[in-house]
């Protein structure tokens, strides 16, 4: 293999596929980028056996072939040369010259017949999305994912594909995230389960816009196409939590307030207990206000917002970190609380239909 290509185009390309490198390094050859030059094509690919990301960029190729080259140090030094115009030789198997300027790298490479072969995804079936929305949608939900490791389907985001919309949710066990957003439907009516990683990294590959993505379902894996980059994860085979049953649905007490006010305000009531080990903040919510307390070892603050409110006085806590989290994701200016019971769910919305937070409460002395 022997090609020329631009620094910037092969620094930009590494910096997306390095993402699909393994954070354990346990496996050899999985730390490795795989070089194909065909044509006029460089396609370089990367992948731990769950996520696999591939990117294609222009060059002149001199000479056909393939290689695998360690990712990380690659694309380090190749964040170095992006000003430059890079000859990657490669036509000693054992090792990759990197040519630019007067000077020269050379990086030993690994064994091309040993790098695996990741799974081609059918394209039979998939649904439409607009990018803006898939990449907002993930960005609300993914921080609920659970990190427990005794909770497989914990870790992963759903997808809950239906006939023109699809929902997005992410839990821990504790709180709960879901969003909605429209799609286009191409025979896909399933839910599937999505590693976190997968997601996340989809996200920061996704660029903002009103252009719609294709997602590829098939049984075990999705494929999104961004025209020069595809990504591929294999799914998560466990079952999901049945969430539609835990979301309650009727609440006796509603209340409506400005999201930023309540933002401040539970940041600021932060502040007091953010070293306690179980940081909590007590709601008192009582006519047209919510008393926000919250003590420590340092002290104590009380925060009042002024809220309207339907229904019945009510005391109830919260994690403080994840009323935050919560709060941070929220876009629209105004947000319903509503609850049934101190020990009950509460539930988090906008003025939209679009998205909703629940919250496991915490037991607090009235």
């Amino acid at each position: 293999m022997k090609v020329i290509c631009q620094g910037n185009e092969l620094s930009d390309a590494l910096s997306k596929v390095v993402k699909a490198l393994p954070i354990r390094r346990n496996n050899l050859i999985l730390e490795g980028v795989k070089l194909t030059a065909v044509g006029d094509t460089v396609t370089l690919f990367a992948t731990d056996l769950e996520l696999a990301i591939e990117k294609k960029i222009n060059a002149q190729v001199l000479i056909e072939g393939e290689m695998v080259v360690p990712g990380r140090l690659f694309a380090d030094y190749a964040k170095k040369i992006e000003e430059e115009e890079v000859e990657l030789d490669g036509t000693n198997p054992n090792r990759l010259v990197i040519k630019y300027l007067d000077s020269e790298l050379q990086i030993k490479c690994l064994p091309v017949d040993e790098y695996p072969i990741f799974k081609e995804v059918d394209t039979e079936q998939s649904f439409v999305i607009l990018k803006k929305d898939f990449k907002e949608a993930i960005a609300k939900v993914i921080f609920n994912v659970s990190q427990d490791e005794a909770r497989p389907s914990l870790k992963g985001v759903c997808l809950n594909i239906k006939d023109d919309e699809i929902e997005i949710v992410a839990s821990d066990g504790f709180r709960l995230a879901l969003t909605r957003t429209m799609i286009k439907n191409n025979g896909v009516l399933k839910k599937i389960l999505v590693p976190s990683k997968s997601m996340t990294e989809l996200s920061r590959l996704i660029e903002d816009g009103e252009e719609t993505i294709t997602v590829y379902v098939e049984k075990s894996y999705i494929m999104v196409d961004l025209f020069h980059t595809k990504i591929v994860t294999r799914l998560i085979s466990e079952e999901y939590i049945n969430y539609e049953h835990i979301i309650p649905v009727s609440f006796t007490t509603v209340v409506t307030a400005d999201k930023k006010l309540v933002e401040n305000a539970v940041e600021r009531a932060a502040l007091i207990n953010r070293t306690e080990k179980k940081a909590i903040v007590k709601m008192d919510i009582k006519e047209d206000t919510l008393l926000l307390n919250a003590q420590g070892e340092d002290g104590e603050v009380n925060e009042r917002v002024t809220i309207g409110l339907q229904g019945k006085d009510l005391i109830i806590g919260y994690n403080t970190k994840y009323l935050i989290d919560c709060l941070h994701a929220i876009d629209e200016p105004v947000i319903t609380l509503n609850f049934t019971t101190s020990t009950a769910p509460g539930i988090i919305k906008g003025e939209s239909d679009k998205w909703l937070y629940l919250i496991l409460p915490l037991r607090v002395i009235g």
